[in-house]
């Protein structure tokens, strides 16, 4: 179950950086919209990771 957290968090990130550099299907919208919305789920994402692996060091110290 760990790997499954960790690569469902990864693709997140991946996803993300997708949008960023223009790889979505937001096709129609404006090229700040890409950067922005890609910037934010690549945050998001890695937000997810890092508390992810904070809570899984806290409860394994336990």
């Amino acid at each position: 179950m760990h790997w499954i957290n960790i690569l469902a968090r990864s693709l997140v990130v991946v996803f993300g950086v997708g949008i960023a550099f223009g790889v979505s299907p937001f096709d129609q919208a404006p090229s700040p919209f890409h950067e922005v919305f890609g910037s934010v789920v690549v945050l998001f994402g890695l937000y997810r990771l890092i508390h992810y692996f904070q809570v899984r060091r806290r409860t394994i110290n336990l």
